[in-house]
């Protein structure tokens, strides 16, 4: 089978820095600016976060849905990458950049209008895009190079969206200076939105000509489309198994910060260069080795493995680390990084339950598998941010930095450690269910390649 060019594999992953650099942004800063920036009470801004997620997770199969219908001369898919790319960029301006607002109830609109507007936008060009990567040839191998690509792209993403904003604050001066952390997060916010708006105009060019529709297809409504997803015997373990395993990546973002401000002590600025870029950096480093261990040894227990180690390290190293101490954090993020590059393989799985369906159906609904998949990831982001913002005000956390509780570090600590790896440990296990073997899933691909001959 004719190979992908490596241009369009590039071409088609960058627009992913963008999404990514938005979605990492809002993870790590967005939480804590809105609590000790804006003053909005901790529960109050979880509550504002999950509900705009929740709205947006509604949206993701309708939106599959909506690409795998439309037809023009542009695509099916590129168009919403343009046009998401756009409004996702504006968006993420406003949320960063918050009137000055009185009250909680009107800080905590203003939130909840401002992320549903960046999570909408966001749904229309990520939906599109991640099923057009599963289009863009039907050969097993290169589809794993090409969600490889996707996924050194997402970590690209990452590090913008977790560097810039903290870079721009140690050039400002004094890090606890509201003002200053207001104006670095406007400036990162600026500067994430060019990347949007490049990288998604990238991407609409280098696929041009590949998105096409199949023929031979038979057409069917939304609503009995939905209702053969749901009955998918394959496509649930992995769906469940990411959620679960998503809450877990949701909520160690969300609480990074505060645990390495009140349990360790570290200023953002070295949080950010001396554990977080090593950490994803690794991740980078690790893709070609997980792309060899899944044509090696097939995807599932190379998977499995990845997302397991993840959560048996965070449970038992974070609670131990000395407070002043870069050195063990370091260690642990060398290693959380390589099996964090497993994660590439979920999205690679998925497109084997789509041609399994397409065996089974004869429809073509990539769109509407990937925008369950992006829902499932809404969800359990909404799940780990109302689940952070509810226990920091458990935990005694409060909006003056100044009077902490001194029992906060160590509350934190089994956040962080044990609550997050519990959710790393119980998606894997899930995952075991899951029931398409590489086996089974070149003999769907034989079944396939017959009746397109035909």
């Amino acid at each position: 089978m004719k190979s992908v060019p490596v241009g369009t594999k590039a071409g088609y992953g960058f627009a992913e820095s963008g999404i990514t650099a938005v979605q990492l942004f809002t993870q790590i800063y967005l939480l804590k600016f809105y609590t000790e920036i804006v003053g909005l009470q901790a529960s109050l801004a979880g509550l504002a976060l999950s509900l705009s997620i929740l709205w947006d997770a509604v949206s993701d199969p309708l939106m599959g849905s909506i690409s795998d219908r439309t037809e023009s001369k542009y695509g099916k898919r590129r168009p919403y990458i343009l046009l998401g790319g756009f409004l996702l960029a504006l968006t993420i301006l406003a949320l960063f950049s918050p009137p000055n607002l009185e009250g909680q109830i009107g800080k905590f609109l203003y939130l909840l209008v401002t992320y549903v507007t960046v999570n909408t936008a966001m749904t229309i060009i990520s939906v599109p895009h991640i099923a057009l990567g599963g289009e863009l040839t039907s050969e097993r191998n290169e589809r794993t190079a090409i969600f490889g690509w996707r996924l050194f792209f997402s970590n690209i993403g990452m590090l913008v969206g977790m560097l810039v904003p903290a870079a721009i604050l140690s050039n400002l001066g004094d890090e606890s200076n509201k003002d200053n952390v207001m104006q670095s997060r406007v400036y990162g916010a600026q500067i994430v939105s060019i990347l949007i708006l490049v990288s998604s105009a990238v991407a609409f060019v280098a696929t041009r000509g590949k998105d096409i529709a199949k023929s031979n297809m038979i057409s069917q409504g939304f609503f009995r489309s939905l209702g053969d997803v749901w009955r998918n015997r394959a496509f649930l373990p992995l769906l469940f198994a990411f959620v679960i395993a998503t809450i877990g990546r949701t909520f160690n973002s969300a609480v990074a910060l505060y645990y390495y401000e009140y349990r360790l002590g570290l200023k953002e600025s070295v949080v950010v260069t001396q554990i977080l870029l090593p950490f994803f950096v690794i991740l980078m480093a690790s893709i070609p080795f997980w792309v060899y261990l899944s044509k090696r040894f097939g995807k599932k227990w190379p998977a499995f493995v990845g997302i397991f180690g993840l959560g048996f390290l965070t449970m038992i190293t974070y609670p131990l680390f000395p407070k002043g101490n870069v050195y063990y954090p370091l260690i642990m993020a060398f290693l959380g990084g390589i099996f964090a590059g497993s994660i590439l393989i979920l999205d690679s799985i998925l497109t084997d339950v789509v041609d399994y369906d397409e065996m089974k159906s004869r429809q073509h609904r990539e769109g509407l598998y990937f925008g369950f998949w992006k829902m499932g990831t809404k969800f359990s982001q909404a799940a780990g941010i109302a689940i952070t913002g509810i226990l920091l005000d458990v935990i005694g956390f409060r909006i003056d930095q100044s009077s902490q509780i001194p029992e906060l570090g160590f509350r934190l600590a089994m956040i962080f450690g044990p609550g997050v790896g519990f959710f790393f440990i119980v998606g894997s296990v899930l995952f075991l269910f899951f029931p398409i073997t590489d086996e089974k899933h070149l003999r769907i691909q034989k079944i396939l390649k017959r009746r397109k001959e035909h």
